[in-house]
């Protein structure tokens, strides 16, 4: 094995841990080829492992790489503290302190002594925001979610205590499913960690970025000291030259923006836009409402088909947060223009090294580039910049309106517009007039615009949308290809709407020759944990729909015990996957030809068949 590497290359593990008052074990599983190995203390408040098992312990993490979920705050800690002898109950009321009062695993580690292992927690580089294992593996079709199988702080007999055994294994296998689906952004994490000399293994993109900037600043020996805003902090906005306005009502918007004092949440550190600002504005015959997160048009219901006399365009900002940055000197304070000179020439070897067709280095510096934005609004980060967050969100949007006013004043339909980029509709004899506007606002603005064409335009609002190109559609929101950023929810209506307007395929075509249950699910959250026909489903539900079998999934919590989980009328809980993912007998796939009609709906579309859909009434 090579030692060239910042972070050896060892063969990979996943590891959990499961504690109790009176129970401690830990479960290993090779992803390579799927051996378990379960160790643990005999049951018994005051028991703890013996010595040949702490022995094995030490063996296997010195050989293999240690893979957990959310394991940087609990599961690591927790085997540090299990390495040092201590007791069952004495590591039951460590981990249950760390997760009570939500411990980082560097503070509750400090007293405890140093384990040299090779680690990766993969709940960070995963996408998605604080979101449980369970839910991932209900997103990435798990073959059974399960919950602990008994209160937290229960005392186990042997059998229950096997039984625990085997939930631990199951988590193991979701922790393996979890890692193979984001493996690519783990060897990336290799290849960065290389490069920078870091360990940037179980860091998400935006702290990777904040790791890498900051490490750039030290080399040049820039100090940096992290902005704290003071009390009653407020910024006032100052535009780039570039941006103006000719109609009454964005003139009134950007002097308003200009005269307004934006004040910053003492709390948590975010800027704080005023009400007035989210007030949409009329421009053609689109609405649009600025705010933090980017300008969002406000259509509803948008059909747009190109014809012979009418095409679909698009142009979105290759870049645009970076170019913004870079092109108009933005920098955190805090850092002063150097800050510049580091982002700037990690953007040009990014370039470079595309142009070379270096893929590695090439997508390691789009990571930092995109993910340093992150950073500019959280309090806690070396580059906290909440000035530089709203110049940049602000003049984003005002740069597009600029774009949209002028395309609009000369006749030209402006369809949608989000965050980076608009969808217009222009006669074919006028696409070239177009195009020399978004160009002169390029030159104008210094932002370089990609450009293409759609054959049709189906939104059911901004966010959600599918556009036809000649190849794949695109699709957006509830319409995509499902991802692991969100829940699973009955895939096989958005694909059979996909295929009906891309290629004309029947809607229940589609549905009815599906034979993969994975495509008829959905799941969701439960707080406090779900019931159906009194049998406890645990904190992540999935199920399908039968008209005739299911029911709905109620609360079971005491706050709302018997309530409705939104959505799972006619459910029928399916917590275990059956084997080859056949279709049960009790699915009803007419409800989902129904389900797919009312999306049609939404998005605008009549289907013309609706006679030949159902077997029954709905």
């Amino acid at each position: 094995m090579s030692n060239n590497h910042y972070i050896l290359r060892k063969p990979k593990v996943v590891f959990d841990i499961e504690s109790g008052p009176n129970h401690w074990h830990i479960g290993f599983k090779s992803i390579e080829n799927g051996k378990v190995v379960q160790i643990e203390t005999p049951l018994g408040r005051d028991e703890s492992l013996s010595k040949q098992d702490i022995k094995r312990l030490r063996s296997i993490i010195s050989k293999y790489t240690i893979i957990g979920f959310n394991s940087e705050n609990y599961d690591l800690p927790v085997l540090r503290k299990a390495l040092t002898g201590v007791t069952n109950y004495e590591l039951f009321k460590f981990g249950s302190n760390i997760i009570e009062k939500g411990i980082p695993g560097w503070a509750s580690s400090k007293t405890l002594p140093f384990l040299r292992c090779t680690h990766i927690d993969i709940s960070l580089p995963a996408p998605g925001v604080m979101i449980s294992l369970k839910k991932y593996g209900a997103r990435l079709h798990a073959p059974k979610l399960q919950d602990l199988p008994f209160e937290f702080d229960k005392e186990l007999t042997e059998e229950e205590h096997e039984l625990n055994k085997i939930y631990n294994i199951n988590d193991l296998d979701t922790t393996i499913i979890l890692y193979k689906y984001i493996e690519k952004a783990i060897d990336l994490r290799y290849v960065m960690s290389d490069q920078y000399k870091m360990d940037l293994m179980s860091k998400g993109d935006a702290q990777i970025a904040e790791a890498v900037i900051v490490a750039e600043l030290q080399k040049k020996g820039i100090t940096i000291e992290k902005f704290k805003a003071p009390k009653n902090y407020s910024i006032k906005y100052t535009p780039p030259k570039c941006i103006g306005f000719t109609s009454d009502k964005l003139c009134e918007l950007f002097d308003r923006i200009l005269n307004e004092d934006f004040k910053v949440n003492s709390g948590n550190g975010s800027v704080i836009l005023p009400k007035w600002i989210g007030t949409p504005i009329l421009i053609g015959k689109t609405k649009y409402k600025v705010g933090i997160g980017g300008i969002h048009s406000q259509e509803k219901k948008l059909v747009a088909v190109a014809d012979e006399d009418y095409i679909i365009k698009n142009a979105d900002v290759a870049s645009y947060y970076p170019s913004m940055i870079i092109e108009y000197g933005f920098y955190p304070k805090s850092i002063g223009k150097q800050f510049l000179n580091i982002y700037s020439d990690i953007k040009k070897t990014r370039l470079a090294a595309k142009k070379s067709r270096d893929a590695e280095k090439s997508e390691s510096l789009k990571l930092v580039l995109n993910g340093t934005f992150g950073k500019f609004g959280s309090k806690y980060s070396k580059i906290y910049a909440p000035d530089l967050m709203l110049h940049v969100t602000l003049t984003g949007q005002l740069l597009l309106l600029m774009l949209i006013e002028e395309l609009e004043d000369v006749g030209i339909e402006i369809l949608s517009s989000n965050t980076d980029g608009i969808e217009y509709k222009v006669h074919r004899s006028r696409e070239e007039e177009a195009e020399e506007i978004i160009n002169n606002w390029s030159k104008r603005t210094k932002m370089d615009m990609e450009h293409g064409t759609y054959n049709a335009l189906y939104a059911r609002d901004v966010n959600n949308y599918i556009a036809l190109y000649n190849k794949e559609p695109k699709a957006k929101g509830a319409y995509s290809i499902p991802d692991i950023r969100k829940d699973a929810e009955f895939q096989i209506v958005y694909r059979a709407i996909r295929e009906y307007l891309h290629k004309q395929i029947p809607i229940e075509k589609t549905i009815r020759e599906c034979d993969d249950v994975r495509e008829f699910i959905a799941c969701k959250n439960v707080s406090g944990g779900g019931e159906w026909r009194g049998e406890k489903l645990g904190k992540v539900v999935r199920w399908y729909y039968s008209r005739k079998y299911g029911e709905q999934i109620t609360y079971s919590k005491e706050a709302k015990r018997g309530h409705k989980v939104a959505t799972t009328d006619f459910a029928v809980p399916i917590m275990q996957l059956p084997d080859n993912f056949e279709i049960p007998e009790m699915l009803d796939k007419n409800y989902y030809i129904y389900l797919a009609l009312k999306h049609l709906e939404a998005l605008g579309v009549d289907y013309l068949d609706e006679s030949i859909l159902y077997e029954g009434e709905l």
